[in-house]
C-alpha cells in the first residue's frame, strides 16, 4: 500500500511540476480570485487592431484563450484542436521576455494574445483583463502620452494601455509612438473582415508576404497579406481552416476538383479589391490542418503588347 501511495504522490508531483514548468494553458481553465486592476489610459477594443502599432513584415500568432476554454469544456481535453492550440500557445508563452524575473502577471486572467516575431525579437500584446502587473523596471522613458518601462535585460513594457504590451524595447517604443500618432493600416482592415471566433491563427503582411507564402513557381510576390485561422463550427460540428489573402495581382480563389479536395466542404469568396476568403471544413481535424489542405488559386497575367509599326 505504501508503494502505491508513493507512486501516486510521484505522479501528482510530476503533474504539478509540468504545469509550473510549461505554464500550461490548461492551468488557465480554473479561475482564481479576482486580481487587482491596473490603471489603463487607452483600451484597444479589438486586439487585432494592435497590428497598426508595429512594423510590417513580422510573423504574427494569435491565440484566443477564452475560446480555448470553451472548446475544452465542449469537446474535451483530448480534442485535437484543443491539444494543437494548447501546445502552440504554451510554446508561444515560453519566452525569455516573459521570464518571471522580469515580469509577473496573473496568467489565469489571459483572454487572448498576439505574439509578433521579427527574427529573434518578439513583442506581445496580451489581453489579461487589465490585471495589475509586476515589472522589474530599471529605467523608464516618456513617449508622448505614455511611459515605457525598461528592464536591465532590454525588455520593455507599456502597461498604461490594454492589451498589455511587452517585448524587445525598440519594438515597444515604436508601438508607443504609433499609438500616439493614431496610426492605421489597411491590414487591420483585412483582419476585421475575418472577425470570427478563431482559437488560433497565423498571419503576416507587408512587402515580403509573397516571399513567405509561395502559391506559384515564380519568384514574384502576388500578395501583401496572408491569414490562416482555425476554428470549430458548432452548427456543422466541423473543424474549419480559413484563409484570407489580399492579392496584389489578378489572382483569386476558385473551385476545387474532387481529386484536389481531401476534406468535406469548401467555399470561397473573392472581392473587387483583391481580398479573397476560403473556408475548408471537415470532422477530421487532421485533414484540414494538413499542409495540402489549401484553396485553389488561379490568375490572369495581362501583358502589354506593342502595336505593330506601319510600313
Amino acid at each position: 500500500m505504501a508503494r502505491k501511495l508513493e507512486k501516486r504522490s510521484a505522479r501528482i508531483l510530476a503533474l504539478i511540476l509540468a504545469f509550473i514548468m510549461l505554464g500550461s494553458v490548461f492551468a488557465y481553465m480554473f479561475p482564481r480570485s479576482t486580481p487587482e486592476k491596473r490603471e489603463v489610459k487607452v483600451k484597444i477594443e479589438n486586439i487585432r487592431n494592435c497590428i497598426d502599432l508595429v512594423p510590417e513584415n513580422g510573423m504574427f500568432y494569435y491565440f484566443n484563450i477564452t475560446e480555448l476554454k470553451l472548446l475544452y469544456k465542449k469537446l474535451g481535453s483530448k480534442d485535437p484542436l484543443v491539444n494543437f492550440t494548447e501546445a502552440e500557445a504554451t510554446n508561444a508563452l515560453r519566452s525569455s521576455y516573459l521570464n518571471t524575473r522580469i515580469v509577473q502577471f496573473d496568467s489565469n486572467s489571459i483572454q487572448e494574445f498576439i505574439l509578433a516575431e521579427y527574427g529573434y525579437y518578439p513583442i506581445y500584446f496580451i489581453n489579461e483583463n487589465d490585471s495589475k502587473v509586476y515589472f522589474a523596471k530599471d529605467t523608464e522613458y516618456s513617449i508622448g502620452n505614455y511611459t515605457m518601462q525598461v528592464s536591465k535585460y532590454g525588455v520593455a513594457m507599456l502597461n498604461e494601455i490594454s492589451p498589455l504590451v511587452i517585448g524587445y524595447y525598440p519594438l515597444v517604443m515604436e508601438a508607443a509612438k504609433n499609438l500616439n500618432e493614431g496610426r492605421k493600416t489597411e491590414y487591420s482592415g483585412y483582419l476585421s473582415r475575418l472577425n470570427e471566433t478563431y482559437v488560433f491563427a497565423f498571419f503576416t503582411y507587408g512587402n515580403h508576404t509573397g516571399d513567405i507564402v509561395k502559391l506559384n513557381q515564380t519568384n514574384e510576390s502576388i500578395m501583401d497579406f496572408f491569414f490562416q485561422g482555425f476554428r470549430y463550427n458548432f452548427t456543422s460540428q466541423r473543424y474549419e481552416k480559413v484563409w484570407g489573402v489580399h492579392f496584389t495581382q489578378n489572382y483569386f480563389f476558385t473551385e476545387l476538383n474532387e481529386s484536389e479536395k481531401d476534406f468535406e466542404y469548401y467555399y470561397f469568396e473573392n472581392f473587387d479589391d483583391g481580398f479573397s476568403v476560403a473556408v475548408m471544413g471537415d470532422k477530421n481535424f487532421t485533414r484540414i490542418s494538413a499542409v495540402s489542405a489549401v484553396p485553389k488559386v488561379m490568375g490572369f497575367i495581362i501583358k502589354e503588347v506593342e502595336a505593330p509599326q506601319k510600313e
